[in-house]
């Protein structure tokens, strides 16, 4: 599953029917990364690589495509990767399995384009890993200290950069969460619920528009009604807030 409003729409073509041909299309009209693609030159430490799945499983799902450059000015060079660079599928796995939480989901998958497809990505080869978005499970936490992973953190993408979630960008999380019909997981926990409860208040707290305002309201409603649920109590004991 992926947000249903991922850009570019070229990323959405090729996320929902992975192939040469829909690859092909994303790299030669691709418009630089975002909170939903992001390029790696070759394979990086895989603390950082886990830090970026994080990221873009909590913003929406997408993509990490290895083996393309982006420079600063946001172009980009299709180098590929060389046939001693491109790893094994189980390897990737392993390396992974043990910086991920269980529930993540997330694939990689293998792009060698033959003679006669385009000048640009003739003869090169290409791995993606391609990161599912489940609202039920959002927002991951990292489940270790190790390397670029802090153990309890929160990553998110904003643009071209993965972040450490500040608590405006961890409302969007949620909001996109709720949006995407994600806010009735059993797996939640109580301190989780709370916490997105507390981030709520603090959000309607300094929210001056009136419109945005009365939607955190029902947000908050929603959410203390799904404690209540949680607590097995009776919510016309309970004062509305």
């Amino acid at each position: 599953m992926y947000y249903e409003k991922i850009v570019p729409l070229k990323l959405r073509d090729f996320l929902k029917n992975p192939s040469h041909e829909t690859l092909k299309d994303l790299l030669l009209h691709n418009t630089g990364e975002t909170d939903y693609v992001d390029f790696k030159s070759d394979w990086i430490e895989f603390t950082k690589m886990a830090k970026h799945i994080l990221a873009i499983a909590n913003t929406g799902g997408g993509c990490i495509i290895v083996g393309v450059m982006q420079f600063d000015d946001g172009s980009v060079d299709l180098k590929g990767l060389a046939e001693e660079e491109f790893l094994d599928k189980a390897d990737v796995d392993n390396k992974l399995q043990h910086l991920l939480p269980k529930y993540l989901r997330y694939r990689t998958e293998d792009f060698i384009f033959p003679e006669g497809i385009h000048p640009l990505v003739n003869h090169k080869r290409f791995q993606v890993l391609i990161i599912d978005y489940d609202p039920r499970y959002v927002p991951y936490t990292s489940i270790v200290t190790r390397g670029e992973l802090r153990y309890g953190a929160i990553y998110a993408r904003q643009g071209t950069k993965t972040i450490e979630a500040t608590h405006e960008k961890l409302v969007d999380v949620i909001l996109r969460k709720v949006q995407s019909g994600g806010s009735d997981s059993e797996e939640r926990t109580l301190k989780e619920h709370l916490e997105h409860l507390k981030i709520l208040h603090h959000e309607y707290d300094s929210a001056e528009d009136a419109k945005y305002k009365k939607y955190l309201h029902d947000l908050i409603l929603r959410k203390m009604k799904k404690i209540e649920q949680f607590l097995d109590l009776d919510s016309a004991e309970l004062h509305s807030w």
